[in-house]
């Protein structure tokens, strides 16, 4: 945000750095105290210089009473002196009333602001009047030479009068020195008033002083914590500009709109940018900008200028020294001055570049998520927690017939012929997360019906919130067709299956009558020629040479050998229709008992049977004896030249299979001829080297794949064989098998070895 430049905050003593009170709260208050005492004070002087004032009046009217007396007095003693001659001196001569009416004028001045000497003033003008008339009637009467009747006239009038007029003039002096007296009493309480009032002005001031050195020491302490407290706040402001992590630059404006030379650069923008402090000092950040790129350190300096943003957050490119581009997030703050002038601008810089790659990547694989939505041919749309459609795609707007705008907002269930089902159906996706092929039926502008299977599933942010449902919904009419084309083609296939079936059984029956019949007819002339060719060996051997004799045993060899591969193929033609009885198979201890079995027979070989710990099956009993005694024994049979003889079986677990081995070191075979192993009458060795018919592998083949199993052999000419076969797992059985034992003809003890067994030597 813009900054103002403002005053470096007020530190208090060492003792407290909280904020104290104003120091130009005493202040004011002992000025108020000097301004209103000096002001009492003022008032005071005004009102003893108004008392003085009326007491020298009260002076002057003492005065001009005594002059009107006086006057008075002079003017009737040169009258008198006139009328009576009679003076030892020479007589005064006669002056009339000038002097006392000039004080009686001074009187009335004087006596302006007292009503009552106004009055007394007003009757002794009245008798002065009348005093002065008579007077003047007795002094004409004495200068017409009758003094007898000046003298009486004198007598009777002159004196009362004059008595009367000086007794007056003694009240209006007695009352003037009383008021004399009651202000000169006021004037001294005046006085010692303004002295009371000087002394507190006096104190106010010294208080006002004394505060006065108070604050300036504490200001001058506090300047110093002040100046202290931005020596230490610049040193703090340099460390973190220097050491900062971020970018930061303090640059001039000398121009509207644009910044000038670097004041200051950090560490950081050097190494962002790939200059030195010294070379951004003589640049502009501007003039090392991407041309190609928006100039947006441009834009929003000049949005801090017109005043329309207090600070402003833009992304700029530069250019690095070594040309490659380098994105930085920038924080732009003006600092201004009290007054409101411009000062520097502050640039706070985090380079973004590596953010800005995974960006640039992260758009790539939106726009390439929104080419696959796009690209779908399924309606896609995701939905709100509260059941709007937030978006869609193209498939969408083709299936509904309603543009984007039209479907964004809506409820979700709207589009279909059963609302609440597709309410409940979303409902469920946030309650469960997902749903599966949830069957509904969209409904086309038009009226048209689409019924599709929705898929949902919830999508969450990177807290694990649920921000809301993604469903695809595929169009199911052509599966829906096929459906009822199927249905008709498994009606239409159930009535020849039971057909055929009815042929099957028809031809079945007739193989049974056939093999009865083969294993009846052909075995008694194979009994015969072997019954017959025995007694004319023993009853005519000796008459016989040693080649007839030896060409009768194989006429009795191959009679014996075609009753055996009778016996086989009836076994093989009769397993596949052999209902199969599961059940639980210890499968160690049915090889074991077959392995004892087998080489009970072979007393005179060395063999050494190993068998680890197998694994139990499922399956039928007799039938998997069988494999065992066709693998077990094929083992035994083509180690036959081996001085001693070495086979092992073994299984285990794999996946969902259980995987058995029977391994030996015998005659081997080549695996180019690995696939007629399993097949009816193939061999891979001659008769006389191994006797058997050729289907003991095929059987054992069959009887696996009615077991849902396999079978696979691995071998090498005169390097022993390897049989593997595999069986499904069945989760519900036991660990079955006893623990690993080796048997071994020759080295197991005569209490368990089968009877007429022997060591071998």
């Amino acid at each position: 945000m813009e900054q103002t430049e403002q005053p470096a905050p007020e530190f208090a003593t060492p003792e407290g750095r909280s904020r104290r009170l104003n120091p130009l709260v005493p202040l004011a208050a002992a000025g108020a105290l000097a301004l209103i005492t000096v002001a009492f004070a003022w008032g005071q002087s005004q009102a003893t210089l108004n008392e003085a004032s009326r007491t020298s009046r009260s002076l002057a009217v003492l005065v001009a009473l005594s002059d009107v007396e006086r006057g008075l007095l002079h003017s009737d003693l040169g009258a008198l002196a006139s009328i009576l001659n009679t003076a030892p001196v020479a007589p005064i001569p006669w002056s009339g009333y000038g002097l006392q009416d000039q004080s009686l004028a001074t009187l009335k001045q004087l006596t302006a602001d007292n009503l009552d000497q106004q009055s007394r003033w007003n009757q002794l003008r009245l008798a002065l009047d009348g005093h002065e008339q008579v007077l003047e009637r007795s002094i004409e009467l004495a200068a017409s030479g009758n003094s007898a009747a000046a003298r009486q006239l004198l007598t009777r009038q002159v004196t009362p009068s004059l008595a009367a007029i000086l007794g007056q003039l003694r009240a209006m002096t007695r009352d003037e020195h009383q008021l004399l007296q009651s202000r000169q009493t006021r004037l001294n309480q005046q006085r010692q008033r303004l002295q009371l009032l000087q002394l507190l002005s006096l104190a106010a001031m010294l208080l006002m002083v004394s505060l006065n050195l108070v604050l300036l020491k504490r200001e001058r302490q506090a300047s110093e914590a002040r100046l202290a407290a931005l020596i230490s706040s610049e040193q703090r402001f340099r460390y973190l500009f220097e050491n900062a992590s971020v970018g930061m630059t303090i640059t001039t404006l000398p121009a509207l709109g644009s910044s000038g030379p670097a004041l200051e650069a950090n560490e950081a923008v050097a190494t962002m940018l790939g200059y030195s402090k010294e070379e951004l000092q003589t640049w502009n950040l501007e003039s090392l900008s991407d041309p190609q790129e928006p100039q947006s350190h441009a834009a929003g300096l000049a949005s801090l200028l017109d005043g329309s943003k207090a600070s402003a957050r833009v992304v700029q490119c530069y250019r690095h020294r070594n040309g490659q581009k380098v994105w930085v997030d920038e924080g732009l703050v003006l600092r201004r001055n009290s007054s409101g002038a411009l000062l520097e601008l502050i640039t706070i810089m985090l380079n973004i570049t590596a953010l800005k790659t995974e960006e640039q990547a992260l758009l790539e694989k939106v726009h390439y998520t929104r080419s696959l939505i796009e690209t779908s041919i399924d309606p896609l749309v995701t939905i709100s927690p509260a059941g709007t459609i937030e978006d869609v795609n193209e498939a969408t707007v083709q299936a509904t017939g309603l543009p984007r705008g039209a479907l964004r907002g809506r409820d979700f269930a709207d589009f279909f012929t059963e609302p609440e089902r597709a309410r409940a159906g979303y409902q469920s996706v946030f309650q469960r997360g997902s749903v599966r092929d949830y069957p509904l039926t969209l409904r086309h502008v038009s009226g048209s019906l689409m019924p599709v299977l929705y898929n949902a599933s919830t999508y969450r942010n990177a807290q694990g919130e649920v921000l809301g449902v993604y469903a695809a919904a595929r169009d199911i009419s052509q599966v829906r067709l096929m459906e009822e084309q199927l249905r008709s083609l498994n009606a239409e296939l159930e009535a020849r299956v039971q057909h055929r079936t009815e042929e099957l059984t028809e031809v079945n029956q007739e193989l049974e009558a056939f093999a009865y019949s083969v294993s009846h007819d052909l075995r008694a002339p194979l009994r015969a020629v072997d019954g017959f060719s025995h007694k004319v060996l023993k009853a005519y051997g000796d008459q016989l040479d040693s080649e007839g004799r030896r060409l009768l045993q194989v006429v009795r060899d191959n009679a014996q050998r075609m009753g055996q591969l009778i016996d086989d193929l009836l076994r093989f033609s009769r397993l596949g229709r052999r209902e199969l009885l599961f059940e639980p198979v210890d499968m160690e201890a049915l090889a074991k008992g077959v392995a004892a079995e087998l080489l009970s027979g072979e007393s005179e070989r060395r063999i050494t049977f190993n068998c680890g710990h197998l694994p139990a099956a499922r399956g039928d009993a007799a039938l998997l004896r069988e494999v065992w005694a066709n693998l077990i024994g094929n083992a035994i049979k083509f180690s036959r030249g081996r001085e001693r003889a070495h086979i092992s079986v073994a299984g285990q677990q794999e996946g969902d299979q259980v995987v058995y081995r029977v391994q030996d070191d015998g005659a081997g075979f080549d695996m180019a001829y690995a696939d007629k192993l399993f097949g009816v009458f193939q061999r891979l060795h001659r008769q006389d080297e191994f006797e058997g018919t050729g289907v003991g592998l095929a059987l054992t083949q069959r009887i696996l794949h009615r077991h849902q199993g396999r079978i696979w052999g691995e071998g090498q000419p005169d390097g022993g064989a390897i049989f593997h076969f595999s069986l499904p797992v069945h989760p519900d059985l036991p660990a079955a098998g006893l623990p690993a034992a080796e048997l071994t003809t020759s080295e197991r003890p005569a209490s368990e070895r089968p009877a007429g067994e022997r060591p071998a030597s």
